[in-house]
């Protein structure tokens, strides 16, 4: 692909080899292909001849240049855009139209590594790119990038060559993680977007808020359920609350608690899938083991609690009946004139414990009740059915936690108007209640938790699932590597 002159030898450093290589590369302006070109990538794939390109032959193309061929990327492949039939299998029209469709992307990331212009990539110009999006390459993850795709062996890459790799990658990946991808089927390590946490975060937190924002009502009606101990059920709470502060008071408390779950979502998902990475990592299997999943809940729980607590505090306190009254910020005042700092933390052990108990647990179950959906169903769900499983399994979580979280709530209005000071300490708060309300007043706003909990963690985990799968989130790291 280069032709190397005398004055080659004595070029110093390893940006000037990179430059005078680019002088000596020649190829053609990469451009847009017509359909025959791309009937021919579908033949080469198409195997055995018969005008479609079935799961194995799917897998077989897969295998052949180092990408993923469990089931799970299969059904991302084919869902992407090429499967328009549901048939499982692609057949020439659908592949022709699927690749014309895609090919302006694919060439636009052709040409951001193809930085001379040349029409062709060189190892030299990988390597600079991938420094460029904060992957450490060497000179030899060059050439094994080009290796991987170079069917003529000239030593560079053109762009019917980089089309042959990309038509194979979910529309998520080519969009977002193109060359990423190329590197992590070209090396022994796991390769991912430098941005993947900032993604994490963003996404996790656009999950929660619009949970929260939907679920606010039901939220309402549950903390006053919890602190309250005058017996009104359910309909009465919503009269007291509609006859008293009318429509928009079923969203009072729910700015502090937007603004809590926007980081603390973010947080959660965030450490949920970089614990389990750090795991997955340092795996033989490929695989992370049930303790580690429930210790990467524990410990996603317990970061985002200690990092967004006073928010929590804060919408406890303006929710409860005759609680604090006006915006966050008046609000914060009131309640750091009355309590000083501490009033930010009241009830934290109590929420500490109750969110490292639960998101155990809930993301614990979440994982295993994901696995179960695979086993039976020999698929992954979808990203409803994942919102399905993640609130069916938060109100598993919730109903274990609840004292927990009864407690909490109750240390957090004591020494409010009208809520005084019973408890020392959550201990103490939970045995009092059990003492003067019996064992089931330690369950008291459960079937609201319900009510909130699992439509709430049901948009979380959608929106979640949704917005990863559009961003490729995960790169190829997420996918099985073979078919189970």
């Amino acid at each position: 692909c280069s032709v190397v002159g005398a004055s080659m030898v004595f070029a110093a450093g390893a940006s000037a080899r990179r430059k005078n290589n680019r002088n000596f590369r020649k190829g053609g302006t990469p451009r847009l292909t017509g359909s025959g070109n791309i009937e021919r990538i579908f033949e080469e794939l198409d195997t055995d001849g018969s005008g479609e390109i079935d799961q194995v032959e799917i897998r077989e193309g897969l295998t052949r240049i180092g990408l993923p061929s469990g089931d799970d990327y299969v059904q991302d492949l084919l869902q992407g855009g090429y499967d328009l039939d549901n048939s499982k299998t692609i057949s020439k029209k659908e592949f022709v139209a699927y690749v014309k469709d895609k090919e302006q992307a694919m060439l636009k990331v052709f040409k951001s590594m193809d930085k001379d212009g040349s029409g062709t990539i060189s190892g030299d110009e990988v390597v600079e790119v991938m420094e460029q999006m904060g992957i450490a390459a060497t000179s030899t993850d060059g050439s094994r990038m080009i290796e991987l795709l170079d069917e003529n062996k000239d030593g560079c890459v053109t762009f019917e060559e980089f089309k042959k790799y990309t038509c194979l990658l979910p529309a998520a990946q080519l969009k977002s993680n193109a060359a990423y991808c190329w590197m992590g089927s070209s090396v022994d390590r796991v390769i991912t977007n430098p941005r993947e946490p900032l993604k994490q975060l963003v996404v996790g937190g656009a999950a929660g808020a619009a949970s929260r924002f939907l679920t606010a009502p039901l939220q309402r009606v549950r903390v006053v359920l919890m602190a309250s101990k005058d017996g009104l059920g359910i309909p009465g709470v919503v009269r007291q609350v509609a006859a008293k502060e009318g429509v928009l008071g079923f969203w009072r408390g729910s700015t502090p608690r937007i603004l809590k779950v926007m980081p603390g979502s973010a947080i959660q998902f965030a450490t949920f899938a970089s614990v389990k990475n750090f795991f997955l990592k340092r795996s033989k299997t490929g695989e992370i083991t049930v303790p580690q999943t429930l210790l990467a809940g524990a410990t996603a729980g317990a970061t985002a609690c200690l990092v967004v607590y006073p928010f929590t505090s804060l919408a406890g306190q303006m929710s409860v009946a005759n609680g604090v009254k006006g915006s966050i910020f008046t609000v914060s005042k009131q309640i750091y004139k009355t309590f000083g700092i501490k009033g930010f933390y009241k009830g934290l052990p109590g929420e500490l414990m109750g969110d490292i108990w639960g998101f155990m647990l809930g993301f614990g179950l979440y994982d295993l009740a994901n696995q179960a959906f695979y086993n039976v169903f020999k698929r992954k769900p979808r990203s409803l059915e994942k919102g399905l499983v993640g609130g069916s399994t938060a109100c598993v979580s919730i109903t274990t936690s609840m004292p927990l979280l009864l407690a909490t709530t109750r240390m957090q209005v004591q020494g409010l108007p009208g809520y005084p000071v019973l408890y020392k300490n959550v201990l103490d708060c939970l045995v009092k209640t059990a003492q003067q309300e019996g064992v089931g007043g330690l369950w008291k706003g459960l079937v609201p938790s319900y009510a909130q909990i699992f439509p709430c963690i049901f948009i979380s985990y959608f929106v979640y699932e949704a917005l990863s799968k559009e961003l490729g989130l995960g790169g190829l790291s997420k996918y099985s590597a073979k078919k189970k």
